[in-house]
């Protein structure tokens, strides 16, 4: 007799019966609606919060992307600083210029 245990499916909410002995799932119940809630009101909601978040994401990686400019550009003004302070102005020799 094959021996059966209820979990939780990841994907939609439903309920999943999956045999121990190899794995596999035997049933798959549907994630039960509340009387006179609308399925694809819900979707919509949840793809809804799913933008939010993207756009959150983007936003967070936009910012660290400008203080890494930011980074660059002071690392950039610090360097260039310092070889004017040093006198060395001249541009390297090029290869082409030893020719």
């Amino acid at each position: 007799m094959a021996r059966t245990v209820l979990a939780t499916c990841p994907m939609c909410g439903g309920t999943l019966e999956v045999d121990t002995e190899n794995g596999k799932v035997v049933r798959h119940f549907p994630k039960k609606t509340r009387a006179g809630e609308d399925p694809l009101a819900e979707a919509l909601k949840e793809v809804k919060e799913g933008v939010a978040k993207l756009e959150e994401k983007f936003k967070a990686s936009k910012d660290r992307e400008k203080t890494k400019l930011d980074r660059l550009d002071q690392a950039f003004r610090e360097k260039k600083r310092k070889i004017e302070e040093s006198g060395d102005t001249e541009k390297p020799l090029r290869p082409i210029d030893l020719e």
